[in-house]
């Protein structure tokens, strides 16, 4: 009877110190979510690259410093998600874009922010502001004429003088049989202009409506002007800016 008494004392003090630990224990509280973003560090749609650039370090900005385990995804020309990797405590991340010779512009995409656990470890995580961006030549310019009708437009790119005069010299021509022509170049600071003509005998045969869209690292541009013959239809002049920000002025009359 002793033994057995014995053993009642000691379970009677386990049950007695496990209830008081639990009652002991502190509430349990859930930590808030805590917000984390990611952008672009230039909100813009289009970002200058210089003319002879090999490569092009595109910057995104962090909200506060990444817990470990961070990354964007991010497609390139419209290619294969990528994914670039950020480390601990780092507040920005550089996606590197290569520039071959024959490169003129490249599109990226930011398609996600991840850390990894996010919602264990109590992040939310988004993209903010804009997510894609172009990255072009500060100097490539691009247009394109279309019309309708029957009349063989043609189009030529023309280097212009300070007072608006030609300066003999044409960047690029496009003469095909189609009713759209492109024309393209490398343009330093300067003035230019658009000519057009219709084949064989440059006069034309009517009065045509022609639509010209024009590809930048400024901008993109559209313009349509009822020509009535043949000759320069746009003018244009190209600048850049000491933080090599681009940007052009047109002109639908001859601004000479």
């Amino acid at each position: 009877m002793k033994h057995i008494y014995k053993l009642s004392i000691v379970l009677l003090a386990v049950f007695t110190f496990v209830g008081c630990n639990v009652d002991d224990d502190d509430a349990v509280s859930v930590l808030p979510m805590k917000e984390l973003s990611a952008s672009l560090a230039q909100q813009v749609d289009i970002i200058g690259v210089e003319d002879d650039a090999t490569s092009y370090d595109l910057v995104i900005n962090f909200s506060e410093d990444l817990p470990s385990y961070s990354s964007i995804e991010y497609s390139l020309d419209g290619g294969a998600t990528t994914i670039s990797s950020a480390s601990t405590g780092d507040n920005t991340l550089v996606i590197s874009v290569d520039f071959e010779p024959a490169d003129n512009f490249h599109d990226i995409i930011l398609s996600n922010f991840i850390v990894v656990n996010a919602a264990a470890r109590n992040f939310t995580t988004s993209l903010i502001g804009n997510t894609s961006v172009r990255l072009m030549r500060q100097g490539f310019f691009s247009a394109k004429m279309t019309w309708e009708g029957n009349q063989d437009l043609d189009l030529d790119l023309d280097a212009m003088t300070s007072s608006w005069g030609w300066a003999g010299n044409t960047l690029d021509s496009s003469a095909g049989i189609t009713n759209e022509e492109n024309v393209s170049d490398m343009l330093a600071d300067g003035n230019y202009a658009l000519w057009v003509f219709e084949w064989p005998n440059n006069t034309f045969s009517n009065p045509v409506d022609i639509n010209f869209d024009i590809v930048t690292a400024g901008g993109n541009f559209s313009f349509t002007i009822n020509a009535q013959d043949f000759g320069w239809q746009l003018w244009l002049t190209k600048s850049t800016d000491g933080d090599g920000n681009v940007s052009y002025t047109f002109y639908t009359e001859d601004p000479s």
